[in-house]
């Protein structure tokens, strides 16, 4: 298993502070999309936070507001017609993510603003959907029987194994057949993405090879993103999301393709 093969040559999506503060000073200033939504067991007002504080320029991406509305799953993804900002599945491909978050940002004295931005950004860009990035229970039901690839899962070891509640009252924990946990907290560190050969060992030490295809899951869809962001960084570009996750299939897969369900 190669788990270290890639180290020498990986990709990122990543970008530093340092790098755009100086983008923000330049003719090439990027569009910043403060796309905050709270984590597992959080209660936040992201709308709020941002109004109060954020990067300058900045423009706030409600994903509940974007996401298919369709679905008892929250964050879904939309339609091309209903969402013209997604990254990669629909056609964007200059897309980063800021290490460390507003939270570096402002601990190092950066500039930051307040109140709503209400600017627009002008673009003729057409969203092209690659399905080849997201996964449907259909698939993931199907690879249970052919094994075409692993499926990943980001959530905790706890709810994974059907000992720790999920933050919707309606879903019990458990686990897809055949799937393997790997925390997303586990590849960060400080607030920071790991390096590339810390992201490596994270892999091996769960026995996943990140250059073998797998699918990314968790339980909306949205930290399976971990996943999918440190196997590119460690070379693997093709990493698909399963969009429904486990809400989705503990809601309409059969019960005796759910693993670790508790029983009450």
């Amino acid at each position: 298993m190669a788990y270290y093969a890639t180290v020498s040559r990986p990709t990122t999506h990543l970008m530093t502070t340092e790098k755009l503060a100086s983008l923000l000073d330049s003719d090439a200033r990027p569009v910043v999309i403060d796309a905050s939504i709270p984590m597992p067991g959080e209660t936040r007002d992201c709308k709020a936070e941002f109004k109060e504080k954020h990067i300058p320029g900045a423009k706030f991406l409600d994903l509940k507001e974007c996401c298919e509305k369709n679905t008892s799953n929250a964050y879904m993804l939309p339609t091309p017609d209903r969402f013209q900002e997604c990254i990669d599945v629909f056609g964007f491909h200059e897309v980063f993510v800021l290490d460390g978050g507003l939270k570096k940002w402002v601990a190092e004295g950066r500039p930051i603003e307040s109140g709503d931005v209400t600017s627009k950004v002008l673009s003729d860009f057409k969203p092209v959907y690659n399905g080849n990035l997201v996964k449907s229970l259909d698939q993931i039901k199907t690879n249970i029987t052919d094994k075409n690839f692993l499926l990943v899962d980001a959530r905790s070891e706890g709810r994974f194994k059907g000992v720790s509640p999920e933050p919707r009252k309606d879903i019990k924990p458990g686990h897809i057949p055949d799937s393997k946990c790997m925390f997303w907290t586990k590849f960060l560190e400080g607030g920071h993405f790991k390096s590339p050969e810390q992201l490596a060992q994270v892999y091996k030490e769960a026995g996943v090879d990140p250059m073998a295809p797998h699918v990314a899951t968790c339980g909306s869809g949205v930290t399976a993103c971990f996943i999918a962001l440190s196997s590119y960084m460690l070379g693997n570009l093709d990493v698909p999301v399963y969009d429904g996750a486990w809400f989705d299939w503990y809601q309409h897969a059969p019960d005796d393709l759910k693993v670790d369900v508790p029983s009450e």
